[in-house]
């Protein structure tokens, strides 16, 4: 893994954990009605997504266990058509996808 790569895994962990704790102690109907919440953790999803494109074409190669193409998704998603965001779809990321990058991360950078 190159310096670069590394510098950017712990910018997303970073990013990881944030959204982490905007949403700790929520269900789906309190995060769907706080839109402070909702723009604030589409922020940060976006800027993963943005990091994510900047990890090396190599890396992304040896760590194809992590689904980097759908966080670029998400992100492209975010930026060109959040008026039409599925929340469902959103929380389901946040709730069940987000803690495992979260491990597949921290895994990569021990």
């Amino acid at each position: 893994m190159s310096d670069r790569d590394r510098l950017i895994l712990l910018k997303i962990a970073g990013y990881i954990n944030e959204t982490l704790s905007y949403t700790k102690g929520l269900d789906f109907a309190a995060f769907s009605q706080d839109r402070k919440t909702i723009n604030a953790t589409a922020f940060v999803l976006g800027q993963i997504g943005e990091l994510a494109k900047q990890i090396s074409e190599e890396f992304q190669n040896a760590t194809a266990h992590i689904y980097w193409r759908g966080i670029r998704g998400l992100r492209n998603r975010i930026v060109h058509d959040y008026e039409n965001l599925d929340m469902n779809r959103l929380w389901e990321v946040i709730r069940d996808d987000l803690p495992i990058l979260e491990t597949q991360i921290q895994n990569l950078l021990k």
